[in-house]
């Protein structure tokens, strides 16, 4: 514990008092010096919801891509409708998760 000086009225105040004792001003703290960090404390069911969106994503973006680039495929055939969905859902369900996680935030 050492001795400052009040900013207020010049008399001599411990450190670890919050106030001096003669004239009430506030001592301010000196801080450490080591910066403050928040961590963001997400659920592991929005965690295990975010890689399985992300696989969904990613496994029907390559399967539609390998689909659409097959030799086999007529010129002129629709797009391959499962790949399609996996994919968008994936997207979707990625969004949905992430806004979740950003909602419920602590």
């Amino acid at each position: 514990m050492a001795l400052v000086k009040c900013p207020e009225c010049g008399t001599k105040v411990s450190t670890a008092a919050s106030a001096c004792p003669k004239c009430g001003a506030p001592i301010a703290t000196p801080s450490i010096g080591t910066p403050l960090s928040t961590i963001q404390q997400t659920s592991k069911k929005l965690k295990i919801q975010i890689i399985f969106s992300s696989l969904a994503f990613w496994i029907g973006l390559i399967w539609f891509l390998i689909a659409i680039n097959s030799e086999s495929q007529p010129p002129n055939a629709p797009p391959p409708l499962i790949p399609v969905f996996l994919f968008l859902i994936g997207a979707l369900w990625y969004l949905v998760t992430k806004f979740r996680i950003w909602w419920h935030h602590k």
